[in-house]
């Protein structure tokens, strides 16, 4: 009984932390409220609807509000946390004002909309100061904690977006002005906004405390600018140890070639540059120049970039408008990835290549076995049987690459036909592609494969401790992952898998050992989506603890069996494989690595690479099923 409720008490954890976060982004609504200026909603005004809302709730109250032009001085004060403001249209629910820094209001109290509570939302409106060039006359001014601000249009000239503190998230936006129309002190995250320029003057104007490990941080954004605008600056500092840093982001022509201005003349700080970080990584455009920056710029290093990471930057706080993208999910198998579509590739630059020739002998492949049924979605293997008759021959399940979205069981087939002419009953699985489901449920296909390999072991006519997982590229990593897993909570209880998913060995061919590394390439969404992106539904930035999460260096111990690494000449296809190897050899573990010079990501498919990689493989899986090298038994 005692271990009955110890095993009930793990599960519910295991749940609990599987689902906490999808809990906490979606907060349960206890006040609803709909403002319309035409009298069919409880109020006229927004700010009637945020003076009816509870004081210090602990829970989400919605104020939907309808198309129209509300002329309002908005404040949400900081006893009315919790709120969220969401429009109808984007560009039809607009609420202006236009004050300005002057006799009457200073730039802090020039505001159309401030948000001094935490916990707030605004979606889908536009906020805007129609004072025009005038001086400092701000459209947002945001000093909660953990405040969101969603495809809304933020509009004004100088000092339009006042981050005056806290912790800030900005997505989808597009914020507009003249002369440090994004300014103040807050850890602020622009995550795909347009940032567009009126006139010749600076971005942003950061006063970073010189306790804060973060400022201004702009992921994936476009910078555009007005007509006959042609020399604008990314930034200059506000206070002197101002930080701002643009990732993955696209500059205009107009970007000015050094990139920053120090703001001299500051009486007080006259040297701000020498306390400031400016940096960027990955810039692309027009106004990418790199080389021709300021001297106290810097540009990231591919391992310095990881540390933007929202739950780095935030310090832990997953913004709720970080939402998983599922408009890749189409139900539509890709099939762009195949042998012969890389042959018409790579011919030109190694045209001595052929596609690799060993074929299955006649009666000793069974096609299209089922071995799981998904909601209705019956995934199958391929059985490559042994020749040897009459004993159990050792098993490998082989899993097929393209960038989790592409490819199908029959790309590996002479690979397949190859270990099963050596002695060994290959398995060649489907598993689901970003296409029809996202991470994990590949993991959890191999990981059912594998206790079903387990399950069915006479009929399949192997042994049961002597199973092999070989994938190339993301079936490499996918082999990796399930080889340093087996038993993981994370993946077992979470997938709702039982059964052994232990392996003996792991060949990995050229896939990646991890996603959040120096060497890896994963990721890139400057020019379009990645194939890593697609497959987990968030960028590397945005959940890096699920990227973090499917990297078999995460897992390798001295549990992890003896791994056989066959690599291409592609050193980003290598990621994180010297770590992994370093880990072994602290265990006394067993690997092999064997780099092909000179050849293509998908040199297994073709000669003269084939046949090299077999006999690569054989050998390694003779070594480990009778050559008894350390193992897991």
């Amino acid at each position: 009984m005692k271990g009955t409720r110890m095993r009930l008490f793990v599960i519910s954890m295991i749940w609990w932390l599987c689902t906490i976060h999808a809990s906490a982004q979606r907060q349960a609504i206890v006040q609803q409220f709909v403002v319309a200026q035409d009298g069919t909603g409880d109020f006229r005004t927004i700010q009637e609807a945020v003076n009816a809302v509870r004081d210090h709730s602990q829970a989400r109250a919605a104020i939907f509000v309808k198309n129209g032009v509300y002329r309002e001085k908005l404040v949400i004060p900081s006893w009315k946390k919790n709120i969220l403001i969401e429009g109808e249209d984007r560009r039809k629910t607009v609420i202006t004002n236009g004050d300005y820094s002057g006799d009457v209001f200073s730039t802090y109290t020039s505001y159309t909309v401030l948000v001094q509570a935490d916990d707030c939302v605004l979606k889908n409106l536009t906020v805007q100061n129609t004072a025009g060039p005038v001086g400092q006359a701000v459209a947002l001014h945001v000093e909660g904690d953990r405040c969101e601000v969603v495809e809304c249009d933020i509009l004004g000239h100088q000092d339009t977006l006042y981050a005056a503190k806290g912790r800030q998230y900005y997505r989808g936006c597009l914020v507009e002005g003249t002369t440090d129309f994004i300014f103040g002190e807050a850890t602020a995250v622009f995550s795909g906004c347009t940032v567009r320029s009126l006139r010749n003057s600076y971005i942003t104007a950061a006063s970073t405390a010189v306790y804060q490990p973060f400022g201004f941080v702009f992921l994936n954004c476009r910078l555009e600018a007005a007509p006959g605008v042609d020399k604008v600056y990314l930034g200059r500092p506000w206070r002197p140890f101002a930080k701002t840093v643009f990732i993955n982001s696209e500059l205009g022509p107009h970007i000015a070639k050094e990139g920053w201005d120090p703001w001299k003349g500051d009486a007080f700080f006259p040297e701000k540059e020498k306390t400031v970080f400016y940096a960027e990584y990955g810039s692309w455009g027009a106004g990418a120049s790199p080389d021709t920056r300021v001297a106290w710029a810097r540009q990231l290093t591919d391992a310095e970039v990881w540390r933007y990471a929202l739950d780095s930057v935030f310090a832990g706080w997953q913004p709720s408008a970080v939402v998983r993208r599922m408009d890749g999910v189409n139900g539509i198998r890709d099939t762009g990835f195949t042998p012969e579509r890389e042959l018409a590739r790579l011919a030109g630059t190694y045209p001595g290549i052929r596609l690799a020739g060993t074929q299955p002998e006649d009666g000793r492949v069974a096609r299209d076995v089922p071995y799981r049924d998904v909601d209705g979605t019956m995934l199958a293997a391929d059985i490559y049987s042994a020749q040897r008759k009459g004993k159990a021959t050792p098993g490998v399940l082989l899993l097929f690459g393209g960038g989790w979205r592409t490819g199908d069981k029959a790309q590996l087939e002479p690979l397949a036909a190859g270990l099963a002419k050596a002695g060994y009953t290959a398995v060649a699985i489907d598993y689901r592609l970003s296409t029809h489901a996202l991470y994990p449920t590949a993991v959890c296909d191999v990981k059912a494969a594998l206790g079903w390999m387990r399950r069915q072991a006479d009929s399949l006519g192997i042994d049961p401790e002597k199973i092999a997982v070989l994938g190339f590229s993301a079936g490499g990593q996918l082999a990796a992952l399930a080889g340093t897993t087996a038993g993981n909570a994370v993946f077992t209880d979470c997938c709702g898998i039982t059964g052994d998913d232990r392996v003996q060995a792991i060949i990995d061919i050229d896939g990646i050992l991890a996603f959040i590394h120096p060497e890896s390439g994963e990721g890139n969404d400057t020019k379009s989506i990645s194939a890593a992106t697609r497959w987990f539904g968030y960028s590397r930035f945005e959940r890096p603890d699920l990227w973090r999460q499917a990297s078999a260096l995460t897992y390798v111990s001295a549990r992890t069996p003896p791994t056989l690494f066959v690599n291409s000449s592609v050193e980003r296809m290598h990621a994180g494989r010297d770590d992994f190897t370093r880990v072994l050899d602290s265990h006394g573990i067993h690997h092999e690595t064997k780099v092909f010079a000179d050849a293509p990501h998908s040199f297994c498919f073709f000669e003269p690479w084939f046949t090299p990689t077999l006999a690569t493989v054989t050998k390694f899986l003779e070594r480990v099923f009778v050559g008894k090298v350390s193992s897991l038994r």
